[in-house]
């Protein structure tokens, strides 16, 4: 390895600054370990010397790190090292490297979106906002240079968190990392309260207004100044400045943006399901933001539809996608709910590990607990629920590992109390993250490790919707034990429904 190349953390080699702020600088760097690209983030030296601070920010960064989803940066690794050749310490956040760069560079390069893009955009950001904040956790900074775009073109909110380590340091007048986002700051923060998760909707409002516009709602000489507009001033609505504008989507945004908390959406679930309204005329349509690549090679110039043929056909995308829904329930879902549930708006599903067999039924789960007896004992114990909610958009997740799993310990995962002991012959297991191994056991004591149960299958590489089905076998508790996260390195692993089934007679 030359001397000259700066390392973090003896295996982070930095490559090229990406991206700088008034907390730090990200950089482009390879991980030697694991061979991956990633992105380090380096706190400013100013701000490395602040104790208060940097305790702020450690705690801000590994709550950070316990979010897991497709629309969030994932956080790797964080710590504070030795710069190469001196004894100067800087604090670093290893995060997944975005290369489309970020939404403030797509807007400094296209200028104003069409609207059916800025409702993809918001759908998408709000679905991160809504799983940070059901954990509790409020982004304080939405703004476009915080939203990154992956590979594939899928959006991912980065920074979670970490403006509260710098906010509590001061008001917008003396903190010089939150000046530079004032644009985009909630009326309550730039009076120094505490914001919640409605002030980060009324920052996505702000973002969702430039991205239509092509310039936010207030602006000033100073920063101050700014400040005072979104305490006093209401913004002129969008379609008063830019004719074409849904009457529907200019509704979501000026309720985002109400000066009172209580005025806006109670959720980003709200604001959420209001873009999507906002973008097929009240009828509600699924979105995936920007997932495509930004550009396609095909050997031939694309046809582009012209703006009034798609309006023309605008009534087909129900249809369409109600179809396309049949066809996946058909094909890809069955058994993954399975059986009669009475839940209230619940569909009736049959399981199966391929088909719709006939005498199989559902099981209840009395309870589930995170299982970690080599570790701090329970892993993520509250967000255990989520894997039988008949939600498959949540979950429980692993810690995020720095390096394969089989180095720390033999294994983490979930233990399902049936309530007594229940013949079973199958079980179904969706997670957004496959690739990961797990051991299916079982037991009628809850035992203290997972030699406590026997096994009874052994999955090398689970699929995105795994079935595992064996010989009828009578037990009470369920021990989905994960030994290896996806891909056999470091990194984390996500369950995101558990559904056991038994012979129905």
């Amino acid at each position: 390895m030359s001397s000259d190349i700066d390392v973090v953390a003896k295996r982070y080699e930095l490559e090229a600054p990406i991206a700088s702020g008034g907390m730090a600088t990200v950089w482009r760097a390879t991980d030697t370990v694991l061979a991956r690209r990633v992105a380090v983030k380096i706190l400013h030296a100013q701000l490395s010397g602040d104790e208060a601070f940097l305790e702020r920010f450690r705690r801000e960064a590994l709550a950070a790190a316990r979010l897991t989803h497709p629309n969030i940066v994932a956080i790797y690794d964080t710590g504070s090292d030795a710069r190469t050749n001196t004894n100067d310490q800087r604090q670093f956040i290893v995060m997944e490297y975005c290369s489309g760069g970020s939404l403030q560079q797509v807007v400094e390069r296209e200028g104003r979106l069409d609207a059916d893009r800025v409702v993809d955009i918001g759908v998408s950001i709000c679905d991160a906002l809504e799983y940070a904040h059901r954990l509790e956790i409020i982004h304080r900074d939405i703004k476009p240079g915080n939203v990154l775009v992956a590979e594939d073109g899928a959006l991912k909110v980065g920074d979670f968190g970490i403006a509260k380590a710098a906010f509590v340091s001061g008001d917008i007048t003396t903190t010089g990392n939150i000046l530079g986002t004032v644009t985009y700051i909630s009326p309550e923060q730039a009076r120094g309260e505490e914001p919640d998760a409605r002030s980060d909707l009324y920052s996505l409002g702000i973002v969702l207004y430039q991205l239509l516009l092509g310039r936010p709602p207030f602006a000033a000489e100073t920063q101050i100044g700014t400040a005072m507009k979104h305490l006093q001033e209401a913004p002129a609505p969008p379609r008063s400045i830019k004719a074409g504008i849904p009457k529907a989507l200019e509704a979501v945004i000026m309720k985002s943006l109400q000066k009172q908390p209580q005025d806006r959406f109670s959720s980003a679930s709200e604001m959420r399901t209001a873009l999507q309204e906002s973008a097929s005329g009240g009828r509600t349509t699924v979105m995936r933001a920007m997932q495509r690549p930004a550009t396609v090679s095909t050997g031939a110039p694309a046809r582009t539809p012209s703006t009034s043929s798609l309006a023309a056909f605008r009534w087909l995308i129900p249809v369409l996608l109600a179809i396309a829904a049949v066809i996946a329930l058909a094909l890809y879902l069955p058994g993954l709910i399975g059986g009669t549930d009475n839940k209230p708006g619940h569909k009736k599903t049959t399981a199966s590990g391929g088909g719709n067999p006939s005498g199989v039924k559902p099981l209840p789960v009395a309870h589930i607990t995170a299982f970690d007896p080599e570790g701090d004992g329970s892993e993520h114990q509250e967000l255990t629920g989520a894997v039988t909610d008949g939600n498959p958009a949540t979950g429980w997740h692993t810690q995020t590992y720095n390096s394969p799993l089989q180095g720390q310990k033999p294994g983490v995962g979930l233990l399902f109390d049936l309530g007594s002991n229940v013949t079973v012959n199958g079980v179904r297991i969706a997670s957004q993250t496959p690739g990961y191994a797990f051991e299916l056991r079982a037991g009628n004591q809850p035992g203290a490790s997972e030699a406590s149960f026997g096994v009874v299958k052994t999955i090398p590489s689970a699929a995105g919707n795994q079935s595992v089905t064996f010989a009828a076998a009578t037990h009470r508790y369920w021990l989905l034990w994960i030994t290896a996260l996806p891909g056999g390195g470091g990194g984390t692993a996500y369950i995101n429904e558990v559904k056991f089934f038994g012979p129905s007679s």
